[in-house]
């Protein structure tokens, strides 16, 4: 409330409820159209309640749509209020210098103490999110990469006797189930660690324009700030989107999991021969 509304009058505003609805729209119809292709491809011997509930629970999970969608809206919310405070502190004078009649020493003083308030607070957002939500997170990853694995098994040890055609186009077919869900996992799993990149690449941002700061020309409270903020940016450097503290959810996550489930697939390829 203490910052000027020039500061904020050119920040985006973004409805993300808008958003989070249309996304939830394109997962259902995503749902819709995948059963309906599946149903008419395969369809089940009996129309009976188990069938029918079977494919509110097998892929495309529900739940795994509502733990992505619910994932990266509140990600990207961290997000959006990082980019406001980076865009707010850009719109202060250049070199935090006192431009007469726009800014006053106070004024600019008071503008940094906001800011930094605002960014350790949503530092703290971001270790609640991550000590709350990243268990959700941990579960998630941990048992979809895990039963990824185990379809892969599955589907190989047991759905291969089944092919008495081992041509081009029969092996297409048969391995369009598999691929679907490859890809739904790709593209949820990446939806979170790019959210979740994206967001500790605009808490780190601000770093930058506090390295550029010339403060051996500037008033001496407005040095105190600078060196508060640098202070708690060192303090806060380890609150970054994690699954409850035991992994940071960002980039080099890919890698890892991706050598980790390459290799375990080769090793069941390996079994199966």
């Amino acid at each position: 409330m203490l910052l000027r509304p020039s500061l904020m009058k050119n920040s985006p505003v973004t409805n993300k409820c808008i958003t989070l609805n249309r996304t939830l729209i394109m997962l259902f119809i995503y749902f819709i159209l995948y059963n309906i292709f599946r149903t008419y491809y395969m369809p089940p011997k009996v129309y009976d309640l188990p069938s029918v509930s079977f494919i509110f629970f097998s892929d495309p999970n529900l739940l795994d749509m509502i733990i992505v969608t619910g994932g990266c809206f509140y990600i990207h919310s961290v997000a959006s209020r990082f980019y406001a405070l980076n865009d707010a502190w850009r719109h202060l004078p250049l070199g935090l210098v006192e431009i007469p009649g726009e800014w006053t020493k106070s004024e600019i003083t008071m503008s940094l103490e906001c800011l930094r308030l605002l960014h350790a607070d949503l530092c703290k957002i971001i270790k609640v999110f991550s000590l709350g939500y990243g268990m959700i997170m941990l579960g998630y990853f941990t048992f979809s990469f895990v039963g990824l694995l185990m379809y892969t098994y599955l589907y190989f040890a047991v759905g291969y006797k089944d092919i008495s055609d081992t041509s081009f186009a029969s092996i297409i077919p048969w391995c369009l189930p598999l691929i679907v869900r490859y890809c739904q996992y790709c593209i949820f799993y990446m939806s979170i660690v790019v959210n979740a990149s994206y967001t500790n690449e605009k808490k780190r941002e601000i770093i930058s324009y506090l390295r550029a700061c010339r403060i051996s020309s500037l008033a001496i409270h407005t040095k105190l700030q600078i060196k508060f903020f640098m202070v708690q940016m060192s303090e806060f450097k380890s609150n970054e989107i994690s699954a409850y503290g035991i992994f940071n959810i960002n980039l080099h996550l890919v890698i890892s999991v991706s050598i980790f489930f390459l290799f375990s697939v080769i090793r069941i390829l390996c079994q199966k021969r």
